[in-house]
């Protein structure tokens, strides 16, 4: 009976997925009519608003364009950004069980990751916010498609192949600006991979990769110069960089007490009540620093990148600490919803009971399993060097090293930084079990 099951899923494998796919998405429009906004999405809504006036003049450098480009193309109507989001979300679906199934060659095995993946509730509900993390999982989601189907890793991939995916690392780098590092390491990645076989045209490949990524980032942080005085993608990278240092900030020399006494004041404050955290302290100092210190924010933000650096300097070892922390909670999972615009009270705690008991552990499980098949693969390289630049390597370090950039950056109180990586990791672990699976059968 089961094997006739798994024969009818297999032979239809596409329709049921698209079917289940839509129909829960279809089901959330009904229960959760409404998109949801959070403290993040005004900074989107505002760039979207600029772009649909063509006039970028004076514009804050709070967020890169990627995604607010979406918002702007429909008119600033954010149900439509819902309806598209969903959309991404049912695309991404298919492209996790086309991926799973070109590795394992097992339709039954594609079909039961992607179903996995899109039944867990904190991705539906990511799709209704308006936030970046929805085209994000998307985005990176098809650049690795891209690479796997198209072989860009191979020296002998066509030039247009390149092209297209150093277009695609430049949206990834403008929906999320952390993501420049994607290109980077592809183009040492892909150089590493062929330099033995034609040096040459690895060279030129890998640059060329990397071309319109850079010159993106270049331009869109040159207009933020031009416009607020800040080289960079946006102007939130000291705010960040002082979310690292919150917990040892009052080790800050005298020379910058000020910004010192204010920012601590509210750390601990924040600290007296049990229930918070003081991860997010710098934004309960912000309008108080502001007042004193007679900056604007971007102004703000360089001086307090300035003072975290030399702070991190001073002490590597309360910085790698507060890394290791953030690091370890990476690989945790958050849902952001409204439970409010649920009419139903029994649905709104079926949900909620559904991700606080059962899905949030199953996705650390998850995670978990990753970080273990990630260290058998790794082992490989110092076992057949060369021949383990394969593409799972590639897809593993994307993510490993996505967790540590973060670590390095920034520390927050919410966990939606792993979310664009969702896919990728359900794809590792799925195509080990199999792997697994397939061993101990040989052996029985």
């Amino acid at each position: 009976m089961l094997e006739s099951i798994q024969k009818k899923i297999e032979s239809n494998a596409i329709f049921y997925l698209l079917s289940y796919a839509i129909l829960i998405r279809i089901a959330m429009l009904l229960l959760y009519a409404d998109y949801s906004i959070f403290p993040d999405s005004g900074g989107y809504i505002e760039l979207a608003n600029d772009l649909s006036d063509f006039n970028l003049t004076g514009y804050s450098g709070k967020r890169t364009p990627g995604y607010p480009s979406i918002i702007a193309l429909v008119g600033n109507n954010l149900n439509w950004v819902k309806v598209i989001q969903h959309i991404f979300g049912i695309i991404s679906t298919l492209l996790l069980f086309d991926l799973v199934k070109r590795e394992t060659q097992s339709k039954f095995t594609a079909f039961l990751a992607a179903f996995f993946a899109t039944s867990f509730i904190h991705l539906i509900f990511f799709e209704a916010a308006i936030l970046t993390e929805t085209t994000a999982l998307f985005v990176l989601l098809a650049v690795v498609w891209f690479i796997r189907v198209k072989s860009c890793l191979n020296v002998r991939t066509s030039i247009l192949n390149i092209i297209a995916i150093s277009i695609l690392f430049a949206y990834l780098y403008l929906v999320k600006p952390m993501f420049i590092y994607a290109p980077i390491f592809f183009a040492l990645f892909f150089l590493m991979k062929n330099f033995q076989e034609n040096y040459k045209k690895a060279l030129f490949k890998s640059s060329l990769v990397l071309l319109i990524p850079l010159f993106t980032f270049y331009s869109w942080s040159s207009l933020n110069e031009k416009n607020i005085g800040v080289f960079g993608s946006t102007y939130f990278l000291g705010f960040n960089l002082a979310q690292t240092a919150t917990p040892f900030f009052e080790l800050v020399p005298e020379e910058n007490q000020t910004i010192r006494d204010i920012f601590v004041k509210h750390r601990d404050s924040i600290a007296s009540q049990t229930s918070k955290s003081i991860t997010m302290s710098i934004w309960a100092a912000h309008d108080e620093l502001v007042y004193a210190t007679h900056l604007k924010p971007p102004q703000l933000s360089k001086k307090l990148g300035d003072i975290s650096i030399d702070l991190f300097k001073q002490h590597p070892d309360l910085y790698l600490k507060q890394v290791s922390i953030s690091w370890l909670d990476f690989w945790t999972e958050s849902i952001l919803w409204k439970p409010k615009q649920i009419k139903s009270v029994a649905i709104k705690n079926i949900l909620m009971g559904t991700w606080l008991y059962i899905q949030q552990w199953i996705a650390l499980v998850i995670n978990i399993m990753f970080l273990y098949f990630s260290i058998k693969h790794l082992k490989r390289i110092f076992k057949f060097r060369i021949k383990s630049f394969d593409f799972n390597l590639f897809l593993v370090s994307i993510v490993l090293l996505g967790s540590v950039a973060q670590a390095m950056i920034t520390y927050g109180s919410n966990s939606r930084f792993s979310f664009p990586y969702f896919s990728l990791i359900i794809y590792f672990v799925f195509i080990n079990l199999f792997t697994l699976k397939t061993k101990n059968a040989a052996h029985t």
